[in-house]
């Protein structure tokens, strides 16, 4: 005797009753991207319909996501050139871009589920996810741990929902989870990008962001595509460190 699939695909119901995966816009997550200003809203010619926009435009645009049913959002922030410099202090300021987006968000729209991107690359001058090892010309991966903690905290006291870090650091979400639970915010999930892949399908997404690299690439910290046993290996990493969700980008 052999097993007949096929009974539980015969009937349409059947088949909606037993299906593994559904899409619905519970699912979604939608990007935003802050600038300073106001009445700023710029379309990148690289991803149609996607708009850098200030912060006032960007209220209209979630008061457009409630209306749709839309019940999270993920907020980057796209800092002008002559705010950057080589730590990305802005990103570590209380009264930053991003940390006044999320407060002014979440005052307006307090049940929108509000994910914030953690990375350096938005506010270096150097366009790299973090601070620079001066030998190696790459990404110092402690030290960018050190000031990704207080990334997070300054996104936490401003009542992100979610933190999202994005710059493939080692030790990241361990780091992350230490300096948030120790300050009594244990209760703040960590959405890991666990397998970020170094890939040139980023193109687009700089443009928006801003955040291309001055010099070199991100090989040295992004995931090679080619690995995927490492990359399996970095996501189960990320939850034995604490990551509450997994990402592959």
């Amino acid at each position: 005797m052999f097993k007949r699939f096929r009974r539980l695909r015969l009937n349409e119901n059947l088949r909606s009753m037993v299906r593994e995966n559904s899409l619905s816009v519970n699912d979604l997550i939608y990007p935003l991207f802050v600038v300073s200003g106001t009445g700023i809203k710029k379309e990148i010619s690289s991803m149609p319909d996607v708009f850098q926009m200030s912060l006032d435009e960007i209220l209209k645009e979630c008061q457009n996501v409630v209306n749709l049913g839309i019940k999270a959002i993920i907020l980057f922030g796209v800092l002008e050139n002559e705010k950057k410099d080589s730590c990305g202090s802005d990103a570590l300021d209380d009264e930053g871009l991003v940390a006044r987006s999320i407060r002014e968000i979440k005052k307006n729209f307090p049940d929108l589920f509000v994910i914030s991107d953690l990375c350096f690359c938005e506010y270096t001058d150097h366009g790299h996810c973090g601070i620079i090892d001066p030998k190696t010309k790459s990404v110092d991966n402690d030290a960018t741990l050190e000031i990704s903690a207080k990334q997070a905290l300054v996104h936490a006291r401003a009542g992100v929902d979610m933190i999202a870090p994005s710059g493939m650091m080692d030790g990241i979400i361990t780091t992350l989870r230490k300096a948030l639970d120790k300050e009594g915010f244990e209760n703040l999930p960590i959405m890991a990008y666990s397998t970020k892949f170094a890939s040139s399908y980023y193109g687009p997404f700089r443009d928006v962001a801003e955040s291309a690299p001055s010099y070199g690439d991100r090989k040295s910290y992004q995931m090679d595509f080619a690995n995927g046993k490492e990359a399996l290996e970095e996501s189960l990493e990320d939850e034995a460190q604490g990551a509450d969700i997994l990402m592959v980008k």
